[in-house]
């Protein structure tokens, strides 16, 4: 209780981060429909997945309120209920898989959209000053994390993340058809919950190797003082 209190929900940078989330699992949504298209589900416009208004989702409390809660509440941006595609009707296991995979990599393509601006090279930030950065960098800055901590928290290989959408394909249809009844899936979501900070720290770990290789160096520290300071005011 004491960790969602002092999320500082008077700040006028935590609701603009808020509202370029929304944007960001719209676009996530987006890229699925996207991809359904391209890979032979014709029915998909019809339904608003080519649409990139929210009010067009098939579950706006689950695709866009459900996860924008959850990101108040505890800075965590867990993905929200997909797109529905007529899985029948894509050309290949292939495709399938595409599918499932394209909205983490638009959330990838989101991350560097939003991290380069922030290198070092570029001059726009001071290395050696992050708790100096404007809102602006500040803002892009919280996006960044929250883009590439979406990404690897929606390619754990449980329902109904898309991880295990990529993978269901190619499992024995007894296992798929067990795992996605309700009160499995429901069970493995709440397990993948209460466990969500213990699979949070790798993927951080994993994070700053990549802006390392990168070559963000010492700026690497300022993206997580953004993603706290966007939360939690420090």
């Amino acid at each position: 209780m004491t960790f969602i209190l002092a999320v500082q929900f008077d700040s006028r940078l935590l609701w603009a981060v808020l509202i370029g989330w929304i944007i960001s699992v719209v676009l996530h949504e987006f890229a699925h429909g996207l991809a359904a298209h391209l890979g032979g589900d014709y029915t998909i416009r019809e339904r608003g997945g080519l649409s990139l208004n929210p009010l067009h989702y098939v579950h706006p409390f689950f695709s866009l309120i459900l996860p924008a809660i959850i990101l108040l509440v505890g800075g965590v941006p867990l993905p929200g209920g997909a797109t529905y595609v007529r899985r029948d009707l894509l050309r290949s296991r292939l495709w399938e898989t595409a599918v499932s995979l394209s909205g983490p990599v638009m959330n990838g393509l989101l991350f560097l959209a939003c991290a380069l601006p922030l290198h070092p090279r570029l001059g726009w930030v001071d290395p050696s000053a992050p708790g100096e950065w404007t809102d602006a960098q500040v803002f892009l800055g919280a996006i960044a994390i929250l883009q590439f901590m979406a990404m690897f928290l929606n390619l754990v290989p449980i329902p109904p993340l898309d991880g295990f959408g990529a993978i269901a394909p190619y499992l024995p249809e007894r296992w798929t058809t067990m795992a996605m009844t309700p009160h499995v899936s429901l069970a493995l979501f709440l397990v993948y919950f209460a466990a969500i900070s213990q699979i949070i720290r790798p993927i951080l770990r994993l994070l700053m190797i990549v802006l390392n290789a990168l070559g963000f160096g010492s700026t690497a520290g300022g993206l997580f003082d953004a993603y706290m300071q966007a939360f939690w005011g420090r």
